[in-house]
């Protein structure tokens, strides 16, 4: 390894020889103080060898001397008599031998049961009297259940095996069965948070049982890349999702949404509440490099599925995020920025059969909502505004015509005077609710269009039903979903449903083949009103929110208004239908004890058809400044169909040889090698006709005016070879090796391939000898650590192309100009792909049996290779510089989960698992040439807010006058006339007064370089920092109760648009939240005086700056979900195996610091409001109730 290579390589060997040191350290500590307890008899090493010498003394006080010797304790039913005197005499002898010699003869047996002895005593049978009974008789068998600290367990569960028989114990722990028994019947004893303990009847009436802690924890098989493993046995960062409890009884629509705040490392953010539309995630971090989107491979029984809204919930069995490079490196290039492993649920052999149906009814409302002010105030506050502009203003017409004057001010406030809350009828009255004075548009009504047309609730509902089981040698599952869900406008409304099948079956042919398939079917279809907008980044969210209350949302004559209601309520209904078919064929072949050879075959098609319905919309049009006219308003560009068939096919192929062995009793070996081919295409069309004959009916075959059409095809292919080797010493020393040969046709063909190692490794040090003075309290230890490299495609469409792109010239022929090609892309030699590397360090801990669980991951990831604009070239080079590989970007973060279970003597259930985790990324290599503050720069954070630090208001001490009468500043205070430059905004009382950072007495962006930015300083990051989940879990004799919290503990961002920005669009709806603004008589107030901001939001009293960033921190209460299922017993006489009610509360309330600013905390930049914030489809909260029910 040459010194460059070593230097960049993640962590540096410096860093990490640093950090051994500190391991092996920290190992020391903790192992000294075990080592100096061995040293020190403390009686709680336990051992069955006993030394004893008595006389004459009690049962009682021989079971004491054996306690302490053996570290033993024993639990005496009260039939037992302790009192009796016996005389034992033993040298280092077995604990059975000393209690066989003690209860000879007395028909009191024993049972070892972990570090308990239970001594019990049969009434009816001396042990040394009994005799095997023959055939079935009538019988009474009791008994008490145990937990292993001794104290009785109330609820278990005591059935006989293979029957519909079986109790639950009392309060005491107790339990009694009578039936049918022979010696060979067996009892079954289940408690929750336990192991199942099975023991024969015998010739025994009374059994006691003592359950230990159910150390599945510990057993749990994780799903990860082309196999499972014990978790005990991961060396890799793996976390797991508790589907049944992340996913089941809440009101959600897509798989993604209900994975927020799931698993630490994971992120899932969402722009707005739209149905239908995918949330972003991202694992550690939410950028890994400036191309593509450093998105997660999203698999599905290990294909990857292109979109989560295909997935019905229910179907899913696990859920795996594969985090490091050593987990997800055997996934190759689509796997740089880690995997989302989604299992679904399989035919399982012997599998009785089965049918479940589940359902949920849901109602759901925004979170929030802004509020518009009344007409009078809106136009009060815009006429403020206009003045700073124009002192000597007259009259204020907006963007759509509608005008006001001092005049009509008042005659607003009269109407709200005289009509205000008064419930009129939607027709409107000339003279009393508006006037057209010269042309002009004066309307003095006031319309609440978000209360008139927003649901208080809209319904959304979901059905499931599925069934499985076995016969012979095939087993079989299959599954039917519908999620019906409306949207809240009351007119026309959105509809959003979704139909799933997926059918199973897995076939043993003999005991050498074993061959399986599965459908899954898709089909999901959004309606929504055609837009008649601009264009798709505004929708009519934007619009029932933009305009002020004296829109005009009522009629005239019986005619409505040119508005967005009327638009939605005559447009037809656009149609987005997906339909998601995937069909895969498998076998395994059996060649050997541990040898199998497994192969899959998966075809997807996806096909997602699009009908875009225009028209027209008519009605009374003002909005063209010559009054009022009944006319048809919208352009002809929107009257028109436009179909467009959208399709992909993907073909998968995995196929590998696996092999496992365990070599004595010390070493174990897993062994994988195979192959992953993958070949996608994506083609389509998209034809447009105008000029529609019937406005009702869009179709093309019904129009009259131009026609356009275009298609488009593309195609991807990838091939795989890997093999991973898993080898564990004396199940304490674990090691990982994985590597991967990739090839990818979006490379040039002399960079088509790259191998990409990974290693991991992991150290249970709590199986060490010197560990076992301190279990149980510790019951596990493991110390691991991963390092890898994996390569990253997605870079960006043809970056390693010279592609000469088509351009229509200037050279007409006809009425054509015709057509030609620009210049090539400038393209380097040696250009490759990216190259992330991995490094990894993590702790597991679990203590007091397993009940408390705690992990912590440290990692740094780094994009060593990643593709950067090249070095500015002179003009004479003709074309934008080639792109290289040179930047470098790294990221860096840790990862903590806690864990908690414990049941306690009267039954209650608790289960607690809270994690939080961080990660920032940082450019640490880039073009040299960028030092621009607005640009990224080597050493620059990602997501950095650069701003200015607000001081406070100014106040008329800080002016004096000059001869004119114009304010200025007085000596001292620094001057912020660097934006005062459109010639009329001045700063005065009332203004944002900001910092002089650099002391030169003026406020100044400087050059807006690292070098010099002036009195900026960076304010804030975009990026989430420190996201948590906690999921609290009680449960009492059927009654559950779930709770789920999850926040950002750290984001901010400067908001841009009315909502955050007062004044964004002077002459446009204001906002309740904004009447808090400075006026002479309110001087302490939150916004400063009023301004014409000209759509910006970094000028006059709105740059960027600290006063009014937005602390988009937030701590939610996700879900609240309360359920009962009914007694076993009860539900046998319906032949029904469970039924449960349960109410589940969605998005409940939150902790935020927003104020009175109304947007969700979660809210992102969002298509529907412009790129702007809080006017977009809104989150929502929901109630819903359901039933499962199985038989």
């Amino acid at each position: 390894m040459n010194k460059k290579t070593e230097d960049n390589l993640i962590p540096p060997l410096k860093s990490i020889n640093h950090l051994l040191k500190i391991v092996n350290l920290t190992l020391l500590l903790m192992v000294l103080p075990f080592f100096s307890m061995t040293a020190q008899p403390t009686g709680k090493a336990r051992t069955d060898i006993v030394t004893l010498s008595v006389k004459k003394q009690t049962v009682q006080t021989v079971l004491n001397e054996i306690e302490r010797q053996t570290g033993y304790l024993f639990m005496v039913n009260s039939t037992v008599d302790t009192k009796r005197k016996v005389s034992v005499s033993v040298n280092k002898q077995p604990v059975s031998k000393v209690l066989d010699q003690v209860f000879s003869g007395t028909g009191v047996h024993y049972a070892i049961e972990g570090r308990h002895i239970v001594l019990s005593k049969n009434e009816k049978l001396d042990k040394s009297q009994a005799a095997p009974l023959q055939g079935k008789q009538k019988r009474i068998v009791s008994g008490t259940v145990y937990g292993e600290d001794g104290e009785t367990l109330i609820g278990a569960t005591v059935s006989v095996k293979e029957t519909n028989q079986g109790v639950v114990s009392d309060i005491n722990g107790r339990f009694t069965l009578s039936g049918d028994f022979d010696s060979n019947t067996e009892l079954e004893v289940s408690y929750v948070g336990m192991k199942a303990k099975t023991t024969k009847i015998g010739n025994r009436d009374k059994i006691n049982f003592v359950l230990s802690s159910n150390e599945e924890v510990l057993d749990e098989v994780v799903v990860v890349g082309y196999g499972t493993q014990k978790k005990i046995n991961l060396t890799g960062a793996v976390a797991t999702v508790d589907v049944a409890k992340q996913l089941e009884s809440r009101p959600i629509t897509d798989v993604a949404r209900g994975l927020q705040g799931s698993a630490p490392g994971l992120t899932v953010r969402t722009s707005t509440g739209e149905m239908g539309s995918d949330p972003s995630i991202k694992i550690r971090g939410v950028i890994g490099s400036v191309n593509g989107s450093s998105s997660p491979l999203i698999l599905v029984d290990n294909v990857e599925c292109n979109s989560l809204q295909n997935i019905n919930p229910e179907d899913i069995e696990s859920i795996s995020v594969l985090k490091d490079a050593a987990s997800a490196s055997i996934y190759g290039v689509k796997a740089a920025f880690g995997v989302v492993l989604i299992t679904t649920k399989k035919a399982k052999k012997g599998e009785k059969f089965t049918l479940n149906y589940t359902n949920n009814f849901s109602w759901k409302r925004p979170t929030v909502a802004p509020e518009i002010v009344e007409t009078w105030e809106g136009a009060e506050m815009s006429w403020a505004a206009g003045l700073r502009s124009n002192p000597n203003l007259s009259e204020q017409t907006n963007s759509c015509y509608l005008s006001w004057n001092l005049e009509s001010i008042e005659r607003m406030k009269e109407w709200n005077r005289v009509y205000g809350g008064m419930n009129l009828s939607p027709e409107m009255v000339m003279g009393r609710d508006f006037d057209v004075i010269d042309g002009k548009m004066y309307f003095y009504r006031s319309f609440d269009a978000p209360d008139m047309f927003i649901k208080k609730n809209s319904f959304q509902q979901n059905h499931n039903l599925s069934l499985s089981g076995s016969s012979g040698n095939t087993s079989y599952n299959l599954s039917l979903g519908y999620l019906g869900s409306e949207g809240i406008i009351k007119v026309n409304t959105d509809q959003y449903d979704r139909y799933n099948v997926t059918f199973g079956t897995n076939t043993s042919l003999n005991k050498y083949l074993d061959i399986r398939s599965k459908l899954l079917y898709t089909r999901y279809q959004y309606d929504t009103p055609y837009n008649f907008g601009p264009s798709s980044s505004y929708d009519e969210w934007y619009y029932l929110y933009r305009w002020p209350k004296m829109m005009p949302y009522g009629t005239y004559e019986g005619l409505p208004w040119h508005n967005v209601v009327t638009e939605i309520q005559q447009a037809n209904m656009n149609k987005k239908t997906n339909n998601y078919a995937r069909i895969t064929l498998g076998a395994t072949v059996h060649i050997l004890p541990g040898f199998d050879f497994e192969a899959d075959y998966t075809f997807t098609h996806v096909n997602r058809y699009t009908q875009t319905n225009g028209g027209k919309v008519s009605g009374w049009n003002f909005w063209g400044g010559a009054g009022m006219k009944n006319e048809v308003w919208t352009a002809e560009t929107h009257n028109k169909a436009v179909k467009t068939s959208d399709n992909s096919d993907f073909h998968v192929l995995n196929a590998l040889f696996r092999y496992n062995k365990e070599f004595g009793a010390d070493h174990d070996l897993g062994v994988i090698a195979g192959t992953n081919v993958e070949v996608y295409n994506n083609y389509g069309n998209s034809a447009e006709r105008r000029d529609l004959l019937l406005n009702d009916r869009p179709e093309i075959s019904l129009s009259n005016g131009d026609q356009y059409a275009t298609s488009y095809h593309s195609h991807e292919a990838r091939v795989g070879y890997f093999a991973r080797i898993n080898y564990s010493y004396k199940d304490r020393y674990l090691i990982e090796l994985n590597g991967r040969l990739d090839g990818s046709s979006s490379f040039p063909l002399d960079q088509l391939w790259g191998f990409f190692p990974s290693v991991s490794g992991g150290w249970i040090v709590s199986n060490e000898s010197f560990m076992e003075n301190v279990k149980p309290w510790l019951s596990h230890f493991k110390l691991r650590g991963s390092w890898g490299q994996i390569g990253n495609q997605d870079v960006g469409t043809n970056l390693f192309r010279p592609i000469l792109s088509p351009v229509t010239t200037t050279w007409v022929i006809g009425t054509t100009g015709e057509r030609s090609f620009g210049l090539p892309r400038a393209v380097r030699d040696g250009f490759t792909w990216e190259t992330i590397t991995t490094g990894d360090f993590g702790v597991d801990m679990r203590f007091f049996n397993n009940r408390l669980g705690v992990s912590f991951d440290w990692f740094q990831r780094k994009n060593t290779d990643m593709i950067a604009t090249g070095e500015t070239l002179p003009s004479t080079f003709g074309q934008t510089p080639p792109y290289r590989n040179f930047g470098e970007l790294t990221t860096k973060g840790w990862e903590l989960s806690v864990d908690f279970r414990h049941r306690f003597n009267n039954g209650l259930g608790i289960g607690v698992n809270a994690y939080i985790s961080d990660a920032t990324a940082k450019y640490t290599k880039i073009n040299t040439n960028s030092r621009s503050i607005t640009g990224n720069y080597e050493g620059k954070t990602y997501g950095e807010i650069w701003g200015f630090e607000t001081d406070r208001f100014f106040t008329a001490d800080d002016f004096d006058k000059d001869p004119s009468g114009k304010l200025v500043l007085k000596e001292g205070i620094p001057s912020q006339s660097y934006y005062e430059t459109n010639g009329w905004f001045f700063y005065g009382p009332g203004d944002i007064k900001y910092k002089d950072l650099d002391g030169n007495g003026k406020i100044t962006p400087g050059d807006n370089t690292l070098e010099n930015p002036g009195d900026q300083k960076v304010i804030g990051n975009s990026t989430p920092r420190y996201e948590y989940g906690v999921r609290l879990d009680l449960d009492w004799k059927g009654v559950d109760l779930g709770i789920f919290i999850q926040g950002v503990g750290k984001r901010e961002l400067w908001g841009s648009g009315s909502i955050v920005i007062p004044g964004f669009n002077y002459l446009e709806a204001w906002y309740t939240h904004q009447l808090d603004y400075w006026t002479p008589e309110n001087q302490d107030a939150f916004y400063p005086a009023l301004s014409n901001t000209g759509q910006s939001n970094k000028t006059q009293n709105f740059l960027p700056q600290t006063k009014y960033l937005l602390n988009m921190a937030y701590c939610r209460i996700k879900n609240i979900t309360l359920g009962y299922t009914f007694p076993e017993k009860w539900m046998k006489k319906a032949k029904i195996s469970k039924l449960r009610l349960y109410v589940s509360l969605e998005n409940v309330f939150e902790f935020d610091h927003l104020g009175d600013i109304p947007i969700d905390p979660e809210t992102q930049t969002a298509t529907g409001d412009g790129g702007y914030i809080g006017r977009s489809y809104p989150y929502s909260r929901n109630t819903s109730f359901g039933v499962q029910l199985s038989f």
